[in-house]
């Protein structure tokens, strides 16, 4: 095992990163799903190569995955280098547990409520997953000063 994974705060943060970017893929591909099984393309010249008029107005579903991705893009890209920091700051494995699974589990629940439309669900989770990595971000930041 390399050196720096022998710690297990870096470990735990390695695991919570490759699944944030598995379910930020997933939510990627399920997009592209709906768009083919809806015949409903990203760009003109995609309607241009099968010869297809492009739709009236957007589909919503669509739109809906596409803005649940969005946001992971803003919130969850920050959380990699938020994290990242924190761990250098040597925390307790237990504090890092909390924080790094619990944004994990705000992130991935906060994707299935923004898809289903369910609130106040969705905005629970969205500000669990915030204030998780706002606590982190401020012990860094008292650990570096």
């Amino acid at each position: 095992m390399p050196e720096p994974l022998a710690d297990p705060n870096v470990r735990l943060l390695a695991l919570v990163d490759l699944l944030l970017v598995l379910k930020m893929i997933a939510l990627g591909s399920y997009t592209s799903f709906l768009r083919l099984r809806r015949q409903v393309y990203a760009t003109p010249e995609d309607y241009a190569l099968r010869a297809a008029t492009p739709p009236a107005g957007p589909d919503e579903d669509i739109e809906r995955v596409r803005r649940a991705h969005r946001n992971d893009l803003e919130n969850i890209l920050p959380f990699f280098v938020v994290s990242f920091l924190y761990v250098l700051t040597r925390p307790s494995y237990g504090a890092a547990a909390i924080y790094l699974w619990g944004f994990l589990a705000a992130r991935v629940l906060h994707s299935i409520f923004y898809i289903r439309g369910a609130q106040p669900q969705r905005t629970i989770t969205f500000a669990v997953g915030a204030v998780l990595m706002f606590v982190m971000l401020l012990s860094t930041l008292v650990a570096v000063v």
